[in-house]
């Protein structure tokens, strides 16, 4: 999988892993890259008879406030019995490491490796797994800020970065340049009257495992763990399954109904729901663009589904 600033990324080799193990106390038998994620290196890593995740930063991207903050909220959800995976300390009690190697400060955690795999679809058992967890997530978000006394800091969700550099490089195709500028364009105001709080938002199939009974085994990837309105987080992960679902609507309908009997929806989240899916469409398939191989017949498909998100009726 293609990587955002691969220049900042982590290059791993068996001595540069060694090091930062030796920071926990284990040896290193062997390890592999995951597959997944698009903004740091997480390797698999095998010590003795034990399996960990291991996750290095990509440089430049969080402070180690932030990453601090990451961990912090993830230990609150965890003992609120919430399926996250366990944070390993470091042998000087830190679950954040920090590895010096050949010059460059390097950011990384540990944890235990969860069981469970990535689900391939979205089933009614497993969207309505998602939701409950997803709400629980947002009660315990919305009273950690409260306690920390967080602020969100959007005012409003516009995509800039990625359609200026399309429209400004030369060889970007032309038939992309309408769709570009349109979502250069899009923009959603988010009211102060919005619940905020502390969440994952990007709470998909792709960050997070299931067993063999459809349900969530755990969630992963707090990497962009913020303070926004709780609504956006909820936006961002119905996109996905009406992106990934032909009979989208019932799922959605189903997903909204187990949701809101743990967090009803204010009517300001309800009115600005649709607007957020469709911002999450736009800057996904900017994404895609971005990365390559993006042909007229995906731009044809990212039309019909935009179309799509337009018609989608939510029934709350």
């Amino acid at each position: 999988m293609s990587k955002l600033s691969p220049e900042n990324q982590f290059p791993p080799t068996e001595a540069s892993i060694r090091q930062i193990l030796a920071q926990y106390g284990l040896p290193l038998t062997r390890y592999k890259p995951a597959k997944s994620g698009i903004e740091n290196l997480t390797l698999i890593i095998w010590s003795d008879d034990h399996k960990y995740v291991l996750r290095v930063y990509r440089q430049h991207k969080k402070s180690d406030s932030d990453i601090r903050l990451e961990l912090d909220f993830m230990k609150a959800l965890h003992d609120e019995g919430l399926p996250l995976p366990v944070m390993l300390p470091s042998m000087v009690g830190d679950p954040l490491v920090i590895a010096k190697l050949h010059g460059q400060r390097w950011q990384s955690v540990l944890m235990n490796y969860a069981a469970g795999e990535h689900p391939k679809s979205y089933s009614p058992t497993l969207a309505v797994d998602m939701a409950k967890i997803q709400a629980r997530m947002h009660v315990v978000g919305k009273g950690y800020a409260r306690r920390h006394s967080l602020n969100s800091k959007q005012r409003g969700l516009k995509e800039t970065h990625f359609t200026t550099a399309l429209l400004s490089d030369t060889k970007t195709e032309p038939s992309l340049r309408p769709f570009l500028k349109r979502v250069q364009a899009f923009n959603v105001e988010l009211d102060e009257s919005l619940p905020i709080g502390l969440s994952h938002f990007d709470y998909d199939a792709d960050n997070l495992f299931a067993d063999n009974t459809g349900h969530v085994s755990a969630v992963l990837d707090f990497d962009d763990t913020q303070c926004m309105p709780l609504v956006v987080c909820l936006a961002y992960t119905l996109w996905d399954i009406v992106a990934s679902t032909q009979q989208s609507d019932a799922l959605v309908a189903q997903y909204l109904q187990a949701y809101q009997q743990i967090r009803p929806l204010s009517q300001s989240e309800k009115n600005i729901l649709p607007a957020i899916i469709l911002f999450r469409h736009y800057v996904i398939k900017v994404f895609n663009i971005h990365f390559g191989n993006f042909s007229q017949t995906d731009l044809d498909v990212a039309l019909k589904q935009g179309n799509k998100i337009r018609q989608l009726v939510l029934r709350f």
